[in-house]
């Protein structure tokens, strides 16, 4: 017949327990019969060996202060035990407080085993006797573990009650006699709720068990989805424990990086082979990572089983891992990133040389342009002085002729020293519908643009920027020229101003319906020196460009059979 009470069986079926599915069922299974107190103990510490794991168990009844009867699960030890001495003497001790509840002992010289020990008492806190577990010292038993024999023990305890007001069995426990009629009721009243509560507890353990299985299933599932992530990311992924010296984990992106196989990682390549120089940084780069939950560094390098320096860029984060805090850091190989950086330096050196230099040869140009100028001022006015003599057709025409080319030379040496100059700007706030007009009414004198029309479509509203005047007088008068000079007398040249909205900028397009410029000539338009005019300098459209891009502004030209050739201009709005 079982015996038990219900607080004890709810702190013996926590979830947590990993046995509890043993020790419930072998406490299912104990029945007293009175007159068979033997029988029942025997079953008791047979099913509580079963429920700890093969573990030994004895239940010792006091027959007088340091006697014990000791009663040893069958399966391991039928009859008395070997050593009654040793465990009537780990009985005292647990009896008398000497040692916990639970610990290792020294059974013997040489063999010490781990217990769990608990004291049978009655409800009036009389002590009866002792129930044992013992097993191997390097497998100790467990709070829980004590938890079970503590319910066991009351079984016993009242079975042993019950044997004694039934039978009277000794002046041990002085307790009440009962009818042995009342003793059976009662005990046949309390085997019904017990089973009732093992029904519900069975259920409720079913219960448990399902969602158990359930949980497992979607966390095998969630961990195949990690890791899927973990074997196909592009970057190297170690779990480290800086601490013991160790790689734990890796992907097969670490072991390509390295050079070694994923079991050579794991097993037998230390940390401090892959940074033999850097173990106090990478030290000091842990303890920050575990302090601040995260962590970031290109200030490393691996070194790889062929004794290749990689230098590395590397994002870690604590990871609790088989129990122990450690490090989850992916690592990239940032060799072609290092290389790429060291080449843009360079180019940046050779930049600013090439720069250096540039500028030096602009001075010395402007130098020679003042050189010539001067002379060439001197030929001009004596060849003008030349028109005022009688010559004949020959020589008239040989004076015009070099008239023409020392006023050529003269505007191409202005030129170089615009282009050579760097673009100091005048800036101030340009209205640039009202001033495009004025500019225009100025044009229209020019023998090129008189033959054309120029049509002029300003922005709805004003739209003002920050300019240099006389700089966008030399903008917009080479691009209304060039457009009138790529179009026959009598076509049309449009010149329009927009701004779109919300935007902080606005464009201005000169276009013409001229012959389109083939893409190859179209590229080289503001390339110094480049034309494809008999009398250009090709410095034109290239001082075009250095203008705008000197008031933050963009320039292009775009040029097709369908649209003619449209010359735009971007310019940053001036904010109010």
């Amino acid at each position: 017949m079982g015996l038990t009470n219900e607080s004890q069986i709810k702190v013996a079926c926590l979830p947590s327990h990993q046995f509890q599915s043993r020790w419930l069922s072998a406490l299912a299974t104990l029945r007293y019969r009175a007159g068979n107190l033997d029988a029942y103990l025997e079953e008791l510490v047979s099913g509580l060996r079963h429920g700890l794991g093969g573990s030994r168990v004895m239940l010792g009844q006091c027959l007088a202060p340091g006697a014990y009867h000791f009663i040893v699960s069958p399966e391991l030890q039928p009859g008395e035990p070997e050593n009654p001495d040793c465990w009537t003497s780990l009985a005292e001790d647990i009896a008398t407080q000497k040692v916990p509840g639970l610990g290792v002992y020294p059974l013997r010289p040489g063999l010490a085993v781990a217990y769990c020990g608990v004291r049978l008492e009655t409800p009036q806190d009389r002590y009866c006797g002792i129930l044992l577990a013992l097993r191997p010292a390097i497998e100790p038993f467990q709070t829980e573990d004590q938890q079970v024999l503590a319910l066991m023990a009351r079984q016993a305890v009242m079975a042993i009650q019950l044997e004694r007001c039934c039978y009277g069995s000794g002046d041990s426990f002085p307790e009440a006699t009962y009818p042995i009629q009342v003793a059976q009721d009662k005990l046949v009243s309390i085997n019904q709720q017990l089973n009732q509560k093992l029904d519900q507890y069975r259920v409720e353990l079913q219960r448990v068990s399902a969602q158990l299985q359930m949980e497992t299933i979607a966390h095998s599932s969630l961990e195949q989805r990690f890791r899927k992530i973990f074997e196909g990311s592009n970057d190297a992924i170690f779990v480290i424990d800086p601490d013991q010296d160790k790689i734990l984990e890796a992907n097969p992106r670490a072991a390509d990086l390295l050079s070694y196989s994923r079991q050579e990682l794991i097993t037998s390549t230390k940390i401090s082979q892959v940074h033999p120089d850097e173990m106090p940084q990478l030290q000091a780069f842990a303890q920050t990572v575990l302090k601040e939950g995260q962590g970031w560094t290109d200030e490393l390098t691996c070194l790889t089983k062929g004794q290749r320096k990689l230098p590395a860029e590397i994002s870690a984060s604590p990871i609790d891992f088989e129990g122990r805090p450690c490090i989850l850091a992916m690592v990239r190989d940032i060799s072609e990133r290092k290389r790429l950086e060291a080449e843009r330096k360079q180019a940046e050196i050779k930049a600013r040389q090439a720069i250096d230099h540039l500028a030096e040869v602009g001075e010395l140009a402007s130098m020679i342009v003042h050189e010539i100028r001067n002379p060439l001022t001197t030929v001009l006015m004596g060849l003008t002085s030349f028109k005022k003599l009688e010559l004949d057709d020959r020589f008239q025409s040989r004076l015009t002729m070099a008239l023409d080319e020392a006023e050529r030379l003269k505007r191409l040496l202005n030129e170089i020293l615009l282009f050579s100059k760097p673009q100091a700007l005048d800036c101030k706030p340009l209205e640039l519908n009202q001033w495009s007009m004025d500019l225009l009414k100025s044009l229209r004198t020019h023998p090129i643009v008189a033959g054309r029309v120029v049509q002029f479509q300003p922005n709805p509203i004003a739209t003002i920027v920050s300019a240099d005047s006389d700089k966008f007088k030399q903008v917009f008068i080479n691009l209304i020229t060039n457009a009138c000079e790529a179009v026959a007398p009598g076509d049309t040249i449009t010149w329009e101003i927009a701004h779109a909205s919300k935007a902080d900028y606005l464009t201005v397009k000169i276009h013409n319906g001229g012959a389109p410029i083939p893409p190859s000539i179209l590229a080289k338009l503001t390339t110094p020196f480049f034309t494809t005019k008999s009398t250009g300098n090709g410095l034109g459209l290239a001082i075009v460009k250095r203008i705008v891009a000197a008031h933050q502004g963009q320039f292009a030209m775009a040029s097709d059979a369908k649209s003619g050739t449209i010359a735009t201009v971007k310019l940053p709005l001036l904010k109010r």
